[in-house]
């Protein structure tokens, strides 16, 4: 029996994660329990999967009546591993873990952010220290678990997130599909639908998909965007700013629209807000881009690159591990400069995009197989505890 804990209420990337290794978990035929805070969106997103949902508070690390409450549902259900994915939970689940000794205790980090080794550092030392498996999405992350415990650098695994193939057989980007990248080639009913669904009518579409968070860079391509639209080939182009922001930077996300408005460019840089599945719209854009200060895995970039399309991202954490420079994908400075001349070439050559796009599909097939690297995590809950 698993039980896996996420406080998050959104669904981003780390919550998609979630959702695919508890199906998948479920179809071997593992029992799975899911701690979830009241109003997750998770219960609905696995509605129909056979798991028992609990509802905890989880409202931070010092929670000690979820840490309780954590213990008594372990030893009520006889759980076997607890698993942890948001670093607010580790503590909480680490004192759980510490409260019923003969469980298993995994951690999954998501996020690139250092943990902070003061304050409550300590005391994440000493939660985590019965940890079986710290599973990193990245050798960025990796790196940053083995410098936060030392102690623990045996137990950190690295298995990279997965590419999220669209759900239907046979469908574009999907396994044992032969479709190839629909770069500057006659439209096809698929790649015409998502550009119905996105609302575009240029010819050539290019996008920032993710929270709207200066973290993310999309002033970058705001501005990249009004320099490129002063251009001759201006005419031709339309961007797209996926995503909506947290609370915090709801003013950010109002600087990038009144930037646009004042620019007279709204027809041309458009705000869509947040879309849940990304692989209905992907074969709309020509370019997609990533300006992330950093990215601890990025699914965006995984899911674009399967799709055929070509990437543009910044030579940090994850992004840095997926890409192959002029191969798989380009690297560009994180400056609107930088990003204009990058994405010049791409927009003026033809042959290096269907080039980029035809290798980047096959790499990710290769590298980020979902069945594969959930199997592999199957293999560390199942396998003899050192």
């Amino acid at each position: 029996k698993i039980m896996q804990v996420c406080s998050a209420e959104t669904i981003g990337g780390g919550e998609r994660h979630i959702i695919d290794l508890a199906r998948a978990l479920t179809a071997r035929g593992h029992q799975l329990h899911l701690v979830l805070r009241p109003r997750s969106p998770l219960r609905g997103a696995l509605a129909g999967c056979p798991v028992t949902f609990h509802h905890l508070p989880l409202r931070s690390s010092l929670d000690l009546i979820s840490v309780w409450r954590l213990s008594r549902l372990i030893r009520r259900e006889s759980i076997d591993l607890l698993h942890a994915h948001v670093g607010r939970d580790y503590i909480v689940c680490g004192l759980a873990a510490r409260l019923n000794p003969t469980i298993r205790f995994f951690i999954t980090r998501h996020h690139f952010n250092p943990f902070r080794v003061s304050g409550t550092g300590s005391l994440y030392s000493w939660a985590l220290a019965r940890v079986d498996t710290m599973i990193a999405v990245s050798a960025t992350v990796r790196d940053r678990l083995v410098t936060a415990f030392p102690a623990l650098a045996a137990r950190v695994k690295v298995v990279p997130n997965w590419h999220h193939w669209p759900s239907s057989p046979g469908s574009p980007g999907s396994p044992g599909s032969e479709v190839e990248p629909r770069i500057d080639q006659p439209a096809d009913t698929s790649r015409e639908e998502a550009r119905r669904r996105l609302g575009v009518s240029r010819a050539c579409v290019i996008g920032i998909i993710g929270q709207i968070s200066p973290l993310k860079g999309q002033d970058i391509l705001v501005e990249a965007a009004l320099s490129l639209l002063g251009t001759p080939a201006g005419c031709g182009l339309e961007f797209l700013v996926i995503g909506d922001p947290a609370p915090a930077d709801r003013r950010y996300a109002q600087s990038l629209a009144d930037r646009v408005a004042a620019a007279g460019c709204r027809d041309q840089i458009r705000f869509p807000g947040y879309i849940e599945d990304l692989n209905q719209v992907l074969e709309a854009f020509d370019i997609v881009t990533v300006l992330s200060v950093n990215e601890a895995f990025s699914l965006v970039l995984g899911d674009a690159m399967a799709a055929g399309v070509p990437v543009v991202a910044t030579r940090v954490g994850g992004p840095a591990e997926i890409i192959l420079n002029e191969e798989t994908g380009l690297f560009t400075d994180r400056d609107p400069d930088s990003l204009v001349a990058t994405l010049n070439r791409l927009i003026t050559a033809q042959p290096l995009r269907q080039y980029l796009a035809a290798n980047a599909r096959a790499a990710v097939h290769a590298r980020f197989d979902r069945e594969v690297l959930i199997g592999r995590i199957a293999a560390l809950m199942t396998s003899p505890r050192d």
